[in-house]
């Protein structure tokens, strides 16, 4: 009897303790893939992806120029058909002052750039003298227009533009003037006398009259040969025999006859050369 109560004994003992190592086992796995405490979570830095820039290919630098005003299609009778006219030898939008003659005589007359204009102040009413500020440019045969815009003028008060003027006197070279009323004349400027006219003032329904006006005078010359152009409309025809001036430079003028003060302003000025015509 003692025998078998010592052997129960014994198996009970063996059961405890291998239920006693199962919950070891368990408790130490559980610890092994149990989840990190709170305080020892870090997370994963997020992924950075990395682009790479591409240069844009732009193309070389230039000069932007701007667009003459001049309409780029013209008739194939029209002289200006034979120049590039969206390329312009030269353009002026008055932006620079030192490219044009400024001065202020209270007897004669003012000129100024600025604000994009040049602009022009004859001060007393006469027609002997024509009182002008002359460019930094040159040229001899050549196409030349600007933009005119009148003052408070009437009558006879007129804008206008020359050519070929002596750089060292500034006189002389040949001029194509605009009225207030509506007529043009063009002359040979002389560096000691009175101007010649080789148009009179004549009429022209491609004008635009009256104070605030604006006209696009235009000039062809080409040796003694000269034709006339008002807002894009060829008006008129010169040849002058005595071909006295072959070059210079540009000069630009407001010219007073019957108001005093009168004001007048300029823009966008440019000039193309004319290659030899055989």
């Amino acid at each position: 009897m003692k025998s078998r109560v010592f052997s129960i004994s014994i198996w009970i003992v063996a059961m405890l303790m291998i239920m006693s190592c199962a919950m070891v086992n368990r408790a130490f796995n559980n610890e092994q893939t149990a989840p990190p405490s709170a305080a020892t979570i870090t997370e994963a830095p997020e992924e950075i992806q990395v682009t790479e820039s591409v240069p844009t290919v732009e193309g070389p630098r230039r000069l932007t120029q701007e667009p003459s005003p001049t309409p780029l299609v013209v008739s194939a009778d029209d002289p200006r058909a034979i120049l590039d006219l969206a390329h312009p030898d030269h353009i002026d939008s008055f932006d620079n002052p030192d490219a044009w003659f400024d001065y202020s005589n209270p007897d004669r007359a003012a000129y100024k750039v600025a604000d994009g204009h040049l602009t022009g102040i004859d001060f007393v009413p006469e027609e002997k003298n024509t009182w002008w500020s002359y460019s930094d440019v040159s040229s001899g045969n050549l196409y030349a227009e600007v933009s005119a815009t009148n003052g408070d003028c009437i009558g006879r008060d007129s804008m206008g533009m020359a050519v070929r003027v002596d750089s060292a006197t500034a006189a002389g070279g040949y001029s194509l003037e605009v009225s207030c009323d509506g007529a043009y004349r063009f002359r040979r400027h002389s560096i000691n006398g009175n101007p010649v006219e080789l148009i009179d003032w004549t009429a022209s329904s491609a004008i635009n009259t009256g104070p605030g006006a604006i006209n696009r005078i235009g000039i062809w010359g080409y040796q003694g040969r000269f034709r006339l152009f008002i807002n894009n409309q060829e008006i008129d025809k010169s040849w002058d025999t005595d071909y006295l001036f072959t070059f210079g430079t540009f000069a630009l003028f407001t010219r007073a006859s019957q108001t005093y003060d009168l004001t007048g302003t300029f823009d966008d000025f440019a000039y193309w050369n004319i290659k030899y015509i055989p």
